[in-house]
């Protein structure tokens, strides 16, 4: 009984790095070339590159200690794919709205380092990367009150809204849709 049971790990361990050969490697870019990964896939979902991405990524978790925030990362990505796959960059426009714990993801190193006791903000290059491509962030101005921030901890070209739900429904009156 124990050979056929060693015999069946040993396939699965030996047939693993040939599996992993066969997905295809991250790419980066065109906007973003150091974060916002993606993978080619063969899709028959066709691609209209005209239209206008209207894009809001609602994040509330608040990154892992010493990583950038994966929302971030995610809109990123979203925005890399679509630029990669022939949609203009003035045809992309991407808001993220942060609240809860994730309002420390937007602050400067000095109001981080009051969260992380020393520590500078992890997702700030991201954010200033993002701000420069054009991705606009709010925060939720009730969930900055309940987390001690101030629109003086902000990076700059945050902007603090009055709530989370005041600037979800304003985006969705011009025509921004939830990203999941």
């Amino acid at each position: 009984m124990r050979n056929p049971i060693i015999a069946l790990a040993a396939a699965l361990m030996l047939a693993a790095p040939a599996m992993a050969q066969d997905e295809p490697p991250r790419q980066y870019g065109p906007i973003f070339s150091d974060f916002g990964s993606w993978r080619e896939v063969q899709s028959g979902q066709t691609l209209d590159v005209s239209q206008q991405f209207k894009a809001i990524f609602d994040t509330i978790p608040g990154a892992r200690d010493g990583e950038p925030n994966v929302r971030f990362e995610s809109a990123a990505r979203y925005m890399n794919l679509l630029a990669a796959h022939g949609v203009p960059r003035e045809n992309l426009h991407v808001v993220i709205v942060v609240h809860g714990p994730a309002v420390w993801d937007v602050t400067t190193d000095e109001a981080y380092h009051r969260k992380s006791h020393g520590e500078g903000n992890p997702s700030r290059a991201m954010v200033q990367a993002m701000l420069a491509a054009g991705v606009q962030f709010y925060v939720c101005g009730q969930s900055a009150l309940g987390q001690g921030v101030s629109n003086e901890d902000l990076l700059p070209g945050v902007t603090m809204a009055l709530s989370q739900t005041v600037a979800t429904s304003v985006l969705h009156q011009q025509g921004y849709e939830n990203i999941p």
